[in-house]
């Protein structure tokens, strides 16, 4: 018997898709809910390893400290050292302050953005052309996996399908933004970037990382921090310029607010979710 639809295929299509990316066995809930500065980040540095990090609490929970994954599951194996939280934490973050949000620093990261030479301009154009191509590639991608759906040859439930559909729309995702940043480099006249928009940027994320709200923080902080590896004797701080670019071009997608993806207990006052 027919039945009448209660939500578009769109819709469908697009909570596949981010249950597929949201799955536990994919990203941990304590990584994607987490206010941990540095979880999903903070890696091994020792040879041979390269394991996560994960957060440790001694003395009854009165401190807490990063060690390595293959040293807690694997007896001790791995000779990585325990830190403390907090003086990992404050090392990474006095460094992003002094060597990447400095303002010479920054305005040198972010020349690219900055230069308005003709020759870079032919070069954001081509790129734009080319990233305005690929958006019409992978969405094709996604018209064809509904397609699929639609004949009957592969199933909505099919786990293969929504991964596909996650990893289409992430792709997706990213050269909208790569998009938008071009646009905006190009449209000189609607928004000019100048090294006072750099500064004010440089300024604004300081403040976020140094605020109160330890899941902003930590939220910030991923955006453009993909890894932070711990060695014997030195700290590694890396990430993609994409996202400081993007950031500067058209904003930060961060909002103070949101709720908590896996966080059981977002809700404060009392209504019918008690």
């Amino acid at each position: 018997m027919s039945c009448p639809a209660i939500i578009t295929q769109d819709q469908f299509e697009r909570v596949a898709a981010t249950r597929a990316t949201r799955n536990p066995r994919r990203t941990a809930p304590h990584v994607a809910a987490g206010t941990t500065l540095l979880t999903g980040v903070a890696r091994c540095g020792m040879p041979d390893c390269a394991s996560g990090m994960t957060i440790r609490t001694g003395k009854g929970g009165r401190y807490a400290y990063y060690t390595c994954n293959n040293k807690v599951n694997q007896g001790g194996k791995c000779a990585c050292p325990n830190i403390r939280r907090e003086i990992l934490d404050g090392v990474v973050l006095d460094a992003i302050e002094e060597r990447l949000l400095e303002r010479n620093r920054l305005r040198k990261l972010l020349a690219g953005v900055l230069d308005v030479s003709q020759a870079r301009t032919e070069e954001r154009e081509v790129e734009l052309a080319r990233a305005r191509a690929e958006r019409t590639r992978l969405e094709s991608a996604t018209k064809n996996l509904l397609i699929l759906i639609e004949q009957g040859t592969m199933s909505p439930r099919d786990p293969a399908f929504a991964e596909r559909m996650a990893i289409n729309r992430t792709a997706l995702a990213g050269v909208i933004s790569r998009i938008d940043i071009l646009e905006a480099q190009l449209a000189r006249g609607k928004r000019k970037i100048d090294e006072r928009t750099v500064d004010r940027f440089g300024d604004m994320l300081r403040d976020k990382l140094r605020g109160e709200d330890n899941s902003l923080r930590s939220a910030y902080l991923r955006m453009f921090v993909a890894e932070v590896r711990v060695g014997p004797s030195e700290i590694i701080i890396s990430g993609p310029l994409s996202a400081l670019e993007n950031g500067l071009a058209v904003g930060l997608s961060v909002k103070e607010g949101t709720v908590p993806i896996f966080d059981r207990e977002w809700c404060r006052l009392q209504d019918s979710n008690l």
